[in-house]
C-alpha cells in the first residue's frame, strides 16, 4: 500500500487551525510497510511550544474578558435593583402623604 493524502474541508482546516495555531489543507498518511509521509517543517518543538504559550494567552485573556463582562453584569443588576428600591420607597411616602393629608 501506499501513503495516503486527505483533503481537509473547511470546517476541519478551522478546527485545526484553532488547535494548532497552523494552516493546513491536506493530511498525509502512510500504511506499515511504506515509508513514512514527510513531516513539515513547522514542527519544530520550539515552535510547538510558542504557540502552546500563545494560545494558554489567549485562553486566560479570554477569561479575564468574560469575568469583567460577568462582573459588569453584576453591578448593572444591582443599580437596576437599587433604583427600583428607590422609587418603591418613594411610591409608599407619596401613598402616606396622600393619606396623612
Amino acid at each position: 500500500m501506499a501513503n495516503v493524502t486527505i483533503k481537509l474541508t473547511d470546517a476541519q482546516k478551522a478546527k485545526i487551525k484553532q488547535a494548532t495555531g497552523q494552516d493546513h489543507s491536506e493530511v498525509r498518511m502512510g500504511f506499515p510497510g511504506t515509508n513514512p509521509p514527510a513531516t513539515p517543517a513547522s514542527s519544530n518543538p520550539v515552535t510547538t511550544a510558542k504557540l502552546a504559550r500563545v494560545a494558554k494567552a489567549a485562553r486566560s485573556a479570554k477569561a479575564a474578558k468574560a469575568a469583567r463582562s460577568a462582573k459588569a453584569a453584576k453591578a448593572a443588576r444591582s443599580a437596576k435593583a437599587a433604583k427600583a428600591a428607590r422609587s418603591a420607597k418613594a411610591a409608599r411616602a407619596a401613598r402616606a402623604g396622600r393619606a396623612g393629608g
